[in-house]
């Protein structure tokens, strides 16, 4: 079984059917997630472009307008690779090669726990930062520098010699 959702986990549910998008997204807020909702591709486009929290794209292939799931789906890898996908539908079941790398693949109609265990294995640990490496303070060690970016980032200040 994989761990819940860390408390701020964001996810954007994309389904053009609202009664669909409500149920999807009651299972999710009921599950812990914080939810979004976009009613197609353009509105959770914008979305994600003003939002820099959400962890995962739930969405339905077939959805009016321009852009489908699938289209969505590839959007999204490409701008921002670190978001999960999940994708839906009752009319067809892609291949694995038709979604990104990563996607997941949901049928409907929804069964609570494969929605739930979906976005669960796409959501990542607590001590990943959704906004990037952590900053160790200047006071620490006299400039700002990231904890992981390849330097040591903060060491012991030596002791003067007492001697």
């Amino acid at each position: 079984m994989v761990a819940g959702p860390r408390p701020s986990a964001v996810v954007l549910v994309v389904e053009d059917d609202i009664l669909v998008r409500m149920i999807a997204t009651d299972i999710l807020a009921d599950a812990g997630f914080r939810v979004i909702e976009a009613r197609d591709a353009q509105e959770a486009l914008t979305l994600l472009g003003a939002r820099s929290d959400v962890q995962v794209v739930f969405t339905d292939c077939n959805m009016p307008g321009a852009i489908d799931g699938i289209g969505l789906a590839h959007l999204v890898h490409l701008r921002t690779p670190e978001v999960g996908i999940v994708v839906t539908s009752g009319k067809m079941r892609p291949a694995a090669t038709d979604l990104p790398p990563g996607a997941r693949f949901v049928a409907k109609p929804y069964h609570r726990s494969a929605i739930i265990d979906g976005v669960r294995s796409l959501i990542r640990p607590a001590d990943e930062s959704a906004e990037g490496p952590a900053l160790v303070p200047q006071s620490v060690t006299g400039k700002p520098s990231l904890v992981d970016g390849g330097d040591i980032a903060a060491a012991p200040m030596s002791e003067p010699d007492k001697t």
